[in-house]
């Protein structure tokens, strides 16, 4: 049975509480220079952003609505904390993201076509006749015939 949402609450403001003070006493962080340290990882691409203001509220249990999995992943990872432990609290039984699921096989005839793409030994005029090839063919109306032979 889930934890009611008072007590995750609690258990999540004593967690971030546990956590700041840890970077605190560590590092020499404050709570800004933790939420700074998120703005600049995401700004590399690695994740959002989390506000001081933020932080302040989930330490004082302020906040209405379960933080989102993002913010919660750029914190724990801001920290060097693992997100297992900080899902476990907000989302008991819920251990990591969504699996992604396995890519689609690619047909061999696509596989070649974006190989040559890739490749810095194909001109760029050449790159680009394949894909208005490929846009042409893309904007075509579905034909319900199937093809005889090949």
């Amino acid at each position: 049975m889930p934890a009611a949402p008072d007590a995750r609450r609690d258990a999540w403001a004593r967690f971030v509480k546990r956590v700041t003070d840890n970077a605190r006493t560590t590092r020499g962080w404050t709570v800004p220079m933790i939420a700074e340290e998120t703005k600049r990882r995401a700004a590399r691409g690695n994740g959002v952003s989390v506000s001081p203001a933020t932080i302040y509220r989930w330490i004082n249990g302020e906040w209405e609505t379960s933080p989102s999995a993002d913010a919660v992943e750029a914190f724990c990872d801001t920290n060097d904390i693992p997100v297992v432990a900080a899902f476990a609290i907000l989302w008991p039984g819920k251990t990591g993201r969504a699996k992604v699921p396995e890519p689609m096989p690619i047909d061999p005839d696509f596989e070649t076509l974006l190989r040559r793409l890739q490749d810095p030994n194909v001109s760029e005029a050449e790159k680009y006749h394949i894909r208005e090839t490929i846009r042409t063919l893309a904007a075509r109306p579905a034909s319900r015939e199937r093809p005889t032979g090949s």
